[in-house]
């Protein structure tokens, strides 16, 4: 656990002392394939509070059920053993989400097509995150017991100032 904090500090704290004009987000790439689905975001680094530019793509031979409830950002794991995000669709879909109502709002994505949308970040803390993109069966259950996720970005509070 210690050498996580370390390569946080150093990852966060690097950037902000370079002598360079703007400050870069992790190397590597800003998409991610899971459960035949990429899932990307439109930048390596964000300011708490603002929007993240999602891109979804069915990159499977079968139709794919996006949750649209669900959707989220989390914290990076420091590895995928720890990664085990829990399941909520009331992020967006409010407290007395129903079934029929996680049923009403999912995607269906055919191969090859591919959603849009955006996630407006609340206050975040500075820290390495993935967007997390439940799939679910076409009678709502979840179809997967981990979700499909994004590339790692940074939310750093002086990004672009």
């Amino acid at each position: 656990m210690k050498l996580r904090g370390l390569t946080v500090l150093t990852a966060t704290i690097a950037p902000a002392l370079s002598c360079g004009g703007e400050v870069t987000g992790p190397r590597g790439s800003l998409c991610d394939t899971r459960h035949g689905v990429e899932v990307c975001v439109d930048r390596p680094e964000y300011r708490s509070n603002e929007a993240v530019l999602i891109t979804t793509r069915n990159v499977s031979d079968l139709p794919i059920f996006k949750d649209a409830c669900g959707t989220t950002a989390i914290p990076a794991p420091d590895s995928e053993e720890d990664f085990r995000p829990n399941y909520n669709p009331q992020r967006h879909c409010g407290q007395a989400v129903t079934p029929t109502v996680v049923v009403e709002r999912m995607v269906r994505l055919e191969p090859g097509a591919s959603t849009r949308e955006t996630l407006q970040l609340g206050y975040s803390p500075q820290d390495f995150f993935r967007v997390i993109v439940w799939l679910l069966t076409p009678d709502g259950a979840l179809a997967f017991d981990t979700p499909a996720t994004s590339g790692v970005f940074v939310i750093f509070p002086g990004a672009d100032n």
